[in-house]
């Protein structure tokens, strides 16, 4: 009777320790995940003359597919140097809002816009 006691009680106390992992995960930052995700992004702006502050705007972060495989026939006898043929997402804005600042300045109030992600996804990666 008491092994079976101790048998359940140890059982009991796996369960708590698998469920408190588990949600620990589920709280993590969610741009950890694979996927793009908005998330917002603080920095400080100085511009000279004018008072440096701080802004939050929106930015596209995570994760995105992307791989290698051997090029097909076609694209040998296209590209005979293409052995490889690579495919590639990246995280990126698709489409953005604007932010609108005054700050002051020596000269007096300058109006001021920044961008601000409104959504996120995975895209194809431009080379620039």
């Amino acid at each position: 009777m008491f092994l079976a006691i101790a048998k359940q009680a140890f059982m009991i106390k796996i369960f708590c320790i698998v469920i408190v992992v588990l949600m620990e995960q589920s709280t993590a930052n969610i741009w950890e995940k694979p996927g793009c995700f908005k998330v917002g992004h603080t920095r400080t702006i100085g511009i000279p003359g004018c008072v440096e502050f701080d802004i939050t705007t929106n930015a596209c972060r995570g994760y995105c597919v992307s791989y290698s495989v051997p090029s097909s026939e076609d694209s040998l006898r296209i590209n005979p140097k293409q052995v490889v043929t690579s495919y590639g997402q990246c995280c990126n804005i698709m489409e953005t809002e604007d932010i609108k600042v005054k700050v002051m300045c020596l000269d007096g109030p300058k109006a001021l816009t920044f961008k601000s992600a409104v959504t996120c996804a995975c895209y194809h990666c431009k080379k620039n």
